[in-house]
């Protein structure tokens, strides 16, 4: 067994693409996982499939929107032993959601989680996020990635509400997406050295057009989905075992001297625009 068997990892969304991947590859090699996301159905199926590679793993039914279920897990975490790392894949894309529940679900919710599992991970422990290259792409807006850095600010929904007032434009999905990325990029800037006092890592992933389901949801609605097709400098849509591999590296030993920034994994798509 891999000398990883003793790891506990959380992972969140993890009946989703990139969650799924993620989990079937830590049960490869030898981590003890504890599997969260919406339906326990999903997440049965999920866990008996790694527990068949002989890994330990433990499921809990999650919605980051209900403040119930978030306190459940981390209360119930809090009596187990400690995580030694974190991989939160919960989001929803701009065909999922209006422009409100992707910032709340994307950035508010996902950064309270993880502030609220902040202390049931290990020292040395690391997190890793989910951002996204349209982070990369967004017109930048000083007064927009202002407010938004105030996410966990006891007066971030009024913030939030003048801010819209002023920028109308944010309401549509996809710009909201991109900024709720970029926001929390920037959290994992600003947060890490805090993290780092504890001896934890904070570290994001940017993916690019990833074939999962939510990615081919995104793709059939994208107008000019070719000509975004044809920036990818490596001419291939990433897989969600792209994004497994990057974070399956980050919360390694191997990358202990890695924090505070944001992983770009779009198969050149961010460096070839504009070119």
């Amino acid at each position: 067994m891999s000398s990883q068997q003793a790891y506990r990892l959380l992972i969140t969304g993890a009946t989703g693409g990139m969650g799924r991947a993620c989990a079937e590859l830590a049960a490869e090699a030898g981590y003890s996982l504890v599997l969260a996301d919406l339906s326990l159905d999903k997440l049965e199926i999920l866990a008996n499939d790694c527990r068949s590679k002989d890994v330990e793993v433990e499921v809990y039914q999650l919605d980051i929107a209900i403040e119930k279920s978030v306190s459940k897990l981390v209360s119930a975490l809090e009596k187990k032993p400690k995580l030694d790392a974190i991989i939160h894949t919960v989001g929803l894309s701009p065909q999922m959601a209006d422009w409100q529940r992707i910032i709340d679900v994307d950035l508010t919710r996902s950064l309270a989680l993880l502030e609220k599992l902040r202390k049931s991970l290990n020292s040395n422990g690391c997190a890793v996020c989910i951002a996204s290259m349209s982070s990369y792409l967004c017109p930048e807006n000083e007064d927009i990635e202002q407010v938004l850095a105030t996410t966990l600010a006891d007066d971030f929904p009024i913030r939030l509400e003048q801010l819209v007032a002023s920028f109308p434009a944010l309401k549509h999905s996809g710009l909201a997406y991109s900024y709720a990325k970029k926001a929390m990029r920037q959290y994992v800037t600003s947060y890490s050295a805090a993290w780092a006092k504890e001896g934890k890592r904070l570290v994001s992933i940017s993916p690019g057009l990833i074939n999962t389901e939510q990615g081919q949801l995104e793709s059939s609605a994208m107008e000019n989905y070719s000509a975004m097709r044809s920036r990818i400098a490596l001419d291939r849509l990433g897989e969600a075992k792209d994004i497994a591999n990057t974070a399956l590296f980050l919360i390694s030993d191997k990358a202990a001297y890695i924090t505070g920034c944001d992983i770009l994994v779009d198969g050149g798509f961010v460096a070839n625009t504009g070119q």
